[in-house]
């Protein structure tokens, strides 16, 4: 059939009309024709997101949900209601690590020597509750095992997409936070459809499920009708003990959402696919990273002369005149935990993010990174021998032992960074992370109320510290027990009446959920001391 023209309406000869023109492609994708006309290449159509698919759960997805959720059971009960954190902890804790890794067993992937290192420090960190006798410590230690937890799961199946400090943080809370809420909907949907697809028994166990659920609110309101009604049956009610029945019920919504986050992680991890290209990042210009530091440097140049005098007789273990002890070792310390806390943090951040020359970062960064380094590790030995300095002079404390430990971190953390700066592969992540672990579960287990009140006494007892600080070590935990009961055989009255004061207050525990080896050992030097 002819073409028809739209001017005239007369038919056209489909001979008469013009050929069309021989394009040629360019190797961009771009089409060229002869009369100097181009198309543009065609912008590639984006594949639709790839959903996760459904995947049921088999019996041995149950046998796991059932153990995760008896051992949060037993944490959050311990957490909930023991007197303290103890040997409940401590095996809620311990057997869940144990529990994962014999679950990911047959999953692709190799457990890394950093893996391993994080899982025994996550062991011996759950050992710990169960061995210390220090609160305060113990719940940073059980706090700090959920990373530890996250990053030995993460080095065993390999979900690690980065190895630079700020790709492994990210790592870390998108296993935290994407692994575990973010698919929560994916543990819940397999648990509650176990088995072959429409299977028998897998339409029943969700049948049975529903009846349950649907017979929660029932029962709600039929048990007090029933109580009402019958003498015998509410004898027999009135015997059960509701309040640990309501304590356990209490304990068990968080354990069931806290098992099922560990379930619906542990069931959907796997590694993640990479990339198909790798994306570059241009980074900050360097100069201005460099006037950055540089303005820095100056600032901490300028404090450096200024107190060049303070510096040289802090290491000598000189007072400045017109100084008490107590007043210049207080002066500035804490300041100075910041300062150093800040470089750190900045250096990390202007390495970082620095715009680098193939992997390289500019000799002038480098050079003023250095000097931030030794600048916040001459504030660190400083801050140490005031430390050293003010302990020799009124004895320990809490605060002053935690302190220097805490200030033994930053230095070590900081010197590895300088060390990074030449030896890129250096793991300044890896070393923080075991580190600030380790020292954390070494504070823990050293029982360090024991340790500051059995320093004063034999101090004060030599003759090195002129008085002894009895009220001080009064409001220390069950590790200084001990100590005050051998106080209280004294023949300074002073001591002695005040140590038998805080001993009558001091009671006996019996909760095995918060047993813990030195609160052991506090109630039988107790049981000694009282007749």
């Amino acid at each position: 059939m002819d073409e028809i023209d739209m001017n005239t309406g007369l038919p056209v000869n489909n001979r008469d009309l013009p050929k069309p023109e021989a394009a040629t492609p360019s190797p961009a994708g771009e089409i060229h024709y002869p009369s100097g006309m181009v198309l543009p290449a065609a912008r590639p159509v984006p594949a639709p997101p790839r959903r996760t698919p459904l995947k049921r759960g088999t019996g041995r997805d149950l046998g796991l949900a059932a153990g995760l959720l008896a051992r949060c059971f037993l944490l959050w009960d311990s957490l909930f209601w023991a007197q303290g954190i103890g040997l409940g902890e401590a095996v809620g804790l311990g057997l869940l690590l144990p529990a994962a890794l014999i679950y990911l067993k047959d999953r692709p992937g190799r457990m890394t020597g950093y893996g391993l290192l994080c899982s025994a420090l996550c062991l011996l960190g759950g050992a710990s509750l169960a061995l210390s006798g220090d609160n305060p410590l113990k719940a940073l230690t059980l706090i700090a095992t959920t990373p530890l937890f996250l990053i030995v799961l993460m080095e065993r199946l390999e979900l690690r997409t980065g190895t630079s400090p700020l790709a492994r943080l990210r790592d870390l809370f998108v296993t935290w936070f994407g692994r575990s809420f973010g698919r929560i909907h994916l543990g819940a949907w397999a648990l509650t459809h176990c088995g072959e697809k429409d299977s028998a028994k897998s339409k029943r166990n969700r049948a049975v499920l529903i009846g349950l659920a649907c017979a929660i609110p029932a029962l709600l309101i039929l048990i007090p009708l029933l109580i009402s009604s019958d003498a015998a049956f509410e004898g027999m009610v009135n015997r059960l003990d509701w309040d640990t029945a309501m304590k356990g019920v209490f304990a068990l919504i968080p354990a069931s959402f806290a098992a099922l986050l560990l379930f619906s992680l542990l069931f959907t991890a796997r590694k993640p696919e990479q990339s198909a290209g790798n994306r570059t990042r241009k980074g900050v210009e360097p100069a201005a990273v460099i006037a950055f530091l540089a303005a820095v440097s100056a600032a901490y140049v300028l404090y450096l002369v200024s107190q060049f005098a303070y510096f040289t007789d802090a290491f000598r273990g000189l007072l400045p005149k017109d100084y008490t002890v107590a007043e210049y070792a207080r002066r500035g310390f804490f300041e100075m935990c910041a300062i150093v806390a800040i470089n750190l943090g900045l250096i990390i951040l202007a390495v970082g993010l620095c715009r680098k020359a193939e992997g390289r970062v500019p000799a002038i960064v480098k050079a003023l990174a250095l000097f931030l380094c030794i600048f916040s590790l001459a504030l660190v030995a400083t801050a140490l021998s005031k430390m050293v300095l003010y302990m020799k002079s009124f004895g320990l404390t809490r605060l002053r032992v935690l302190t220097s430990a805490f200030m033994i971190f930053l230095a070590l953390v900081v010197a590895a960074k300088a060390i990074q700066l030449f030896a890129r592969k250096t793991p300044v992540a890896q070393l923080a992370v075991t580190l600030g672990a380790a020292i954390l579960i070494a504070l823990s287990l050293l029982n360090v109320d024991g340790l500051v009140a059995r320093y004063n006494v034999d101090a004060w007892k030599t003759g090195k510290l002129d008085s002894l600080d009895v009220q001080m070590i009064c409001e220390l935990g069950d590790g200084a027990t001990p100590v005050l009961v051998e106080l209280s055989r004294e023949e300074d009255t002073a001591v002695s009446s005040r140590a038998e004061r805080e001993l009558k207050n001091r009671s006996v525990e019996e909760d095995w959920r918060s047993w813990n080896l030195v609160t052991a050992k506090a109630n039988a030097a107790l049981e000694e001391y009282r007749p």
